[in-house]
């Protein structure tokens, strides 16, 4: 009997995309599902985004939601559950000194490679990995260096 190396599945993380366009949200949607993730939820205020936040490992967080201008509040109650928040938004100034623990932030409108090169950044994050971020992405933490 001879043995074989186990090839263990890459790991699926749950995304959270909190977006009052609904246009928007669907194109991160259909990002997030081709990198090989799951969404587990469209959250357009506050409210419903806290419903969901149990389910999520990593956010997607606009600054002006249907409830207002709520995205940075939001973002710290979501850090301190344990989630991985990066911002996206159409005023990325709107962030500044109301980071809320976030990782960073990148501007709207995003292209098609932007949204997958901040999806596996953030996977990529998750898992331990840090490295320099994508060209639009602004970090609010550097990553720490490599040993």
């Amino acid at each position: 009997m001879s043995w074989t190396p186990q090839r263990f599945p890459a790991l699926k993380y749950r995304f959270l995309i909190v977006e009052d366009s609904l246009l928007i949200a669907m194109d991160l949607e259909e990002a997030i599902a081709r990198s090989g993730h799951e969404v587990i939820g469209i959250a357009p205020d506050v409210k419903v985004a806290l419903n969901y936040a149990k389910e999520a490992d990593i956010a997607f967080v606009d600054v002006r939601l249907a409830d207002g201008e709520t995205g940075p509040e939001l973002a710290r109650h979501l850090v301190e559950r344990g989630l991985l928040v990066i911002f996206v938004t159409g005023n990325p100034m709107l962030v500044e000194g109301r980071d809320a623990g976030a990782l960073g932030v990148i501007a709207k409108p995003l292209t098609h490679q932007a949204a997958a090169d901040v999806i596996q950044f953030a996977v990529d994050w998750r898992n331990g990995r840090q490295r320099n971020p994508p060209a639009r992405l602004k970090l609010f933490r550097p990553p720490s260096p490599v040993a």
